[in-house]
């Protein structure tokens, strides 16, 4: 028996993991070799691989609980412990020369157990890893390490293996080939009319809701192109434990957002199906594809030159999706839409705009460019991907290197690229737009720090699924986010955390929690309006019920607001702000009735303003009186102010003690630019 007489393959969960893996060994191996896989009972691999004509072991396994303490690290230790003891009777008796792990919580334990026994001296078996995503997930950076080589498919993870990765790309199915247009045409049962530009979305062998979602909310405004379009949906296979039927989801979504006669016309450009056994015939057909950013589907169209708008699923480990979406988008021939995450009945669910998804496909297909990103798109290929790992496997063969990690020969490979516009941590982003902004400092605006637009689109849509979360205090960070990255179009979710009014649960009321949307959430949402800078009638309204918010902060902040949307303001709501910052300048709390007093400077005028403003002359508190003359400097410089002369010695009569002293009273400085903007407008009008 040659020198690959025994192949053991493992990894699992998802056919994204399984079929890199199936194709790396068939290539390896020959008509001699016995192969055998390990996996998990009841995933993926337990339908794919006996179809293949493969014997399956199964062990257990389950995935990685993430880095927070929970219950979840308990059944994954046990998990593991049991999966690696029953996987060194495996690997023990099968006596394998060459072991192949393609990720996935499957590959862990035969992996532990491998190394365990390499280093008793039981086995002599080279342990290879393909890592097919550009952020690789926790176990195979954990695994990685006892292997003697890292098969990567994007350059950008070379620093994440320095010492064994190795750059060869994604062993794709040898179904995946070009196939002729007419051929395919012929061979669907589903008739597609000659010169239509073809749009084929689908999420995989179980379908994705959020594409499913999209593609029907689309429809509608696609319908008046539907003479030069046709859209082919794979809707995905119902779960076997009764989960997500996507071809229900779909059909019912149908029923309720059209009307009979339009589902006719829609019947005239659009097909479902749940799954298509022959993919290769649809991709053949297909002008441009909407997809998910798994690694096998995104090197699959790149392989056959077909255009994408690429969804990433959020929320993944390491984000890997957005890394491989992104790695494509940066060749050019692809476009990415990131869907969001929000609160429906009480659950978070992810979801895409259905009228962003047909603004795109309408832009590509009438612009000319889906030629040119065919093109781009197949430079996302670099290399024949099993011809590369067939290569290594070989030099490491060839060598004389014992299978124990001893150093084996360099191979040339190519240099690790940076990925554009890196992402930040969600933290670091806020402290870097926040230090942009008090630099900047008036008006609430951000500009020079906004990332570059690939990444601000992404930061946007983790800012709205963070509003989603279920911890105030990622709440809180995607409402400040979604303020600092000038996220316009969401000013309904910003308005929607003002308006709810859900009661904090029993305990926080107890430690002095109003409501689940807490006070400091309520004030930044408030703080985000002013920087969006957009107003709505609605905006107006929370700006008004505002102030009456029981927390003081956000009472302070809807003065801020107030000042700084001034322009914008509508000739009805205008006086009913200016009679809540007068009411304001009575609050209990300083901070409130100083913000009020300022803003009404802004706001008002010499009939409303100016008469209240006035009165503030003796205040009690000198931080009120300060801010009343900063009012009166503002009514003065926008021409509000009446008659100057009288105002002027009205001014005189203002109380200036104050407690302040650093070292020069802040309310004097104020007092003196009051009279001193008063003597110009003064000598202007003369």
């Amino acid at each position: 028996m040659t020198a690959r007489s025994r192949i053991l393959l493992t990894g699992g969960g998802t056919a994204g993991h399984v079929n890199p893996a199936l194709a790396i060994g068939r290539s390896l191996g020959d008509e001699q070799t016995r192969f055998l896989y390990v996996g998990v009972r009841g995933r993926a691999e337990a339908d794919v691989v006996p179809r293949e004509g493969m014997p399956i072991k199964f062990v257990r396994a389950s995935a990685y609980p993430g880095a927070r303490p929970s219950v979840r690290w308990i059944a994954f230790l046990l998990n593991l412990l049991v999966g690696t003891l029953k996987s060194l009777v495996i690997v023990a008796g099968f006596r394998p020369d060459i072991i192949v792990g393609t990720g996935g919580f499957a590959s862990a334990p035969v992996m532990l157990a491998a190394a365990i026994l390499r280093r008793l001296g039981l086995c002599r078996a080279r342990i290879y890893v393909h890592e097919q995503n550009a952020a690789p997930g926790k176990l195979n950076l954990l695994v990685g390490r006892l292997a003697d080589r890292v098969f990567l498919s994007f350059p950008d993870t070379l620093a994440s293996f320095p010492g064994n990765g190795l750059m060869v790309g994604y062993p794709l199915r040898q179904r995946i080939r070009v196939v002729d247009r007419g051929a395919a045409r012929a061979a669907l049962d589903f008739g597609v009319p000659e010169g239509r530009t073809v749009v084929f979305a689908f999420g995989g062998s179980q379908g994705a809701r959020t594409i499913n979602q999209a593609v029907v909310d689309a429809l509608g405004d696609l319908l008046p192109q539907r003479d030069r379009l046709y859209i082919v949906h794979g809707t995905g296979l119902r779960k076997a434990d009764g989960g997500y039927d996507g071809g229900a989801d779909v059909a019912e979504r149908l029923r309720s957002r059209y009307s009979e006669s339009e589902r006719q016309h829609i019947e005239s450009f659009y097909v479902a199906r749940p799954f298509f056994h022959q993919i290769e015939q649809v991709y053949a057909l297909a002008d441009l594809v909407v997809v998910r950013a798994g690694a096998g589907t995104l090197n699959e169209i790149a392989a056959l030159g077909v255009p994408a708008i690429v969804v990433p699923k959020a929320g993944l480990p390491g984000d890997h999706q957005v890394a491989n979406a992104r790695a494509l988008a940066r060749t050019g021939g692809a476009v990415v839409l990131y869907e969001t995450t929000r609160r429906q009945n009480g659950a978070p669910i992810e979801q895409l705009d259905g009228a962003q998804l047909a603004a795109t496909i309408l832009q590509l297909t009438g612009s000319g460019r889906l030629t040119d990103m065919g093109r781009a798109i197949r430079g996302f290929i670099q290399q024949d991907a099993l011809v590369a790992i067939g290569r290594a496997v070989a030099e490491d063969e060839g060598d004389g290197g014992e299978a124990d990690g001893q150093q084996r020969s360099p191979m040339p490979q190519p240099a690790a690229s940076a990925p554009a516009d890196p992402l930040l941590g969600n933290a670091a982003l806020v402290a870097q737009l926040e230090r942009s902004a008090r630099q900047q400092g008036a008006n609430y605006r951000v500009e020079r720090e906004v990332p570059a637009a690939d990444d601000r689109a992404y930061y946007i849509s983790r800012a709205v699924s963070l509003v989603a979360a279920a911890r105030w205090e990622s709440r809180n960070v995607g409402i400040k986010l979604m303020g600092l990255l000038q996220a316009r179009d969401q000013v309904a979710v910003v308005l929607a955390i003002l308006a709810d009014r859900t009661p904090a649960a029993w305990y926080k009321r107890v430690v002095g929690g109003d409501f689940e949307q807490v006070g400091f959430i309520r004030r930044n949402a408030l703080t985000t309006l002013a920087r969006l800078g957009v107003v709505t009638p609605d905006v107006e309204a929370a700006l008004l019920a505002a102030f009456s918010d029981p927390y003081y902060e956000a009472r302070s902040e809807a003065a801020h607001a107030t000042a700084a949307l001034e322009a914008s303001l509508s000739a009805g709501a205008r006086p009913k702000l200016v009679a809540a910052l007068i009411a304001g300048l009575k609050d209990p709390w300083l901070e409130v009735a100083a913000a009020s007093a300022a803003a009404l400077g802004r706001v008002g005028g010499e009939t409303d303003a100016l008469p209240a403003l006035l009165e503030l002359q003796t205040f009690k508190f000198w931080v009120v009186r300060a801010a009343g003359l900063r009012g009166l400097l503002s009514l003065v410089e926008r021409g509000r102010a009446g008659d100057l002369a009288v105002l002027e010695r009205r001014v005189r009569g203002f109380v200036l003690t104050a407690t302040d002293f650093r070292p020069e009273f802040t309310i004097r400085s104020s007092y003196v630019a009051v009279l001193a903007a008063l003597a110009k407008h003064r000598s202007a009008g003369a």
